[in-house]
């Protein structure tokens, strides 16, 4: 069994694999790891059979710490995969490589292990992320724009009298209270970003085609709303990131 880790600004996801077919996932809320390590009790009973993990982070020092901590409990040592200048022949769009978030670049692998199309790869999170490479696994950059929750607590930091809970209704009209405003606003503003990243794909792709590749907990109702502007055909891909780091893992244990 191999545990892959996914640790992000405000959740991490572990997954255990057998024989590359995914047969267990967990989601944890980072404050919840920092206050204790009940959470550990979810692999006890397979920590045994751990052969290999691996993971990759943008969380804080405190939170990959934490993990560490609560893995080594169970005998289990975690190696931190980081963003690289290849990978195969997957290169690096960064001018400074090590600076790509370890979750795009792993999402890029992760896709790259299974398919060579030139794509658009869609990560709605806390922070919403596009990366596009091309068919020759060149990776051309990407966008990072604020993710709902993101953009809602700004308005609630930076504006007095603004108060309400994100709602998850989400219309493309004219809402009729302070809530659903922002609601609609946040919503219709990440599918907005969408739509221009595909008119970017078409443009960088020379309207050749192109896979739209979507993961992360807000993509699929960002991506339904655009379904209902333009219609477009999509991957949804709830795993790349685990497939990314499983396929870079396996490529450093054949280097040795």
């Amino acid at each position: 069994m191999r545990l892959v880790i996914d640790s992000g600004n405000t959740r991490s996801k572990l997954a255990i694999y057998r024989n590359d077919q995914l047969v267990r996932e967990y989601k944890y809320v980072n404050a919840d790891l920092l206050a204790n390590e009940l959470w550990t009790v979810d692999l006890e009973d397979v920590a045994a059979d751990i052969k290999l993990c691996c993971g990759c982070s943008v969380a804080s020092l405190e939170v990959k710490s934490a993990i560490e901590q609560g893995l080594r409990r169970l005998a289990i040592s975690v190696n931190w995969l980081v963003s690289t200048t290849t990978w195969r022949d997957v290169k690096n769009g960064y001018s400074e490589p090590e600076k790509l978030g370890a979750d795009r670049w792993f999402a890029l692998l992760g896709y790259r292990s299974e398919a060579h199309n030139n794509c658009m790869i869609i990560d709605a999170g806390t922070a919403m992320t596009i990366d596009w490479m091309d068919a020759s696994g060149q990776h051309l950059g990407g966008w990072i724009v604020p993710g709902r929750r993101l953009m809602h607590e700004s308005m609630h930091q930076k504006t007095a009298l603004v108060k309400g809970e994100l709602t998850e209704a989400c219309f493309r009209e004219p809402a009729t209270s302070t809530v659903t405003a922002m609601s609609y606003g946040v919503h219709y503003a990440l599918v907005g970003a969408i739509s221009q990243g595909l008119h970017v794909s078409r443009q960088r792709f020379n309207n050749e085609p192109f896979d739209i590749v979507v993961t992360g907990g807000d993509g699929e109702r960002l991506i339904q709303s655009l379904n209902r502007i333009e219609s477009i055909s999509y991957i949804r891909k709830d795993d790349l990131v685990f497939k990314g780091l499983l396929a870079a893992a396996d490529n450093e244990l054949l280097r040795r």
